[in-house]
C-alpha cells in the first residue's frame, strides 16, 4: 500500500475526509468523481480536483470516458485524460456508426488505482 501526505494541496478536506478516502480507495481500484464526492459528502468539483492532484502524483491513471446514444449509460470507449476529445469521425466501437457530431457523445471521468493507497 502507498501512502500519500496531502500537505497543502487539498486544505478543503478534512481528518474524516481523509479517513473515508483512504477507506474507499482501499475497496475500489476505480472510483467517479461523482462517486468520490457522495462518499466524502463534497462538490464534484472537489472530489475532481481531489483526484487530478493523486493523478499528477502518479498514484492513478485519470481516463475520459466516452458514450454514444446508441447505449447512453454503458461506456463505449476510454482515452488517458489529457489527451483531449476523440477525433472526429470517430467509430462507436459499440454499433460501428461513424460519428461526424460531438452532439452523439458524452463523457465522464474515472481514476484507475493499481495499488490500494492511504491517505495522511
Amino acid at each position: 500500500m502507498t501512502s500519500f501526505m496531502l500537505k497543502g494541496s487539498l486544505d478543503f478536506l478534512s481528518e474524516k475526509h481523509k479517513a473515508e478516502l483512504s477507506k474507499q480507495l482501499k475497496a475500489w481500484t476505480t472510483v467517479m468523481p461523482h462517486q468520490l464526492a457522495v462518499w466524502l459528502g463534497i462538490e464534484h468539483s472537489e472530489a475532481l480536483a481531489v483526484l487530478s492532484v493523486l493523478e499528477a502524483q502518479g498514484l492513478c491513471e485519470m481516463k475520459l470516458l466516452i458514450y454514444h446514444n446508441c447505449e447512453p449509460e454503458v461506456p463505449v470507449g476510454a482515452i488517458p485524460y489529457g489527451k483531449g476529445f476523440p477525433n472526429l469521425p470517430w467509430t462507436c466501437p459499440n454499433c460501428d456508426k461513424s460519428i461526424d457530431n460531438y452532439d452523439e457523445l458524452s463523457f465522464d471521468l474515472m481514476a484507475e488505482f493499481k495499488q490500494p493507497i492511504e491517505i495522511v
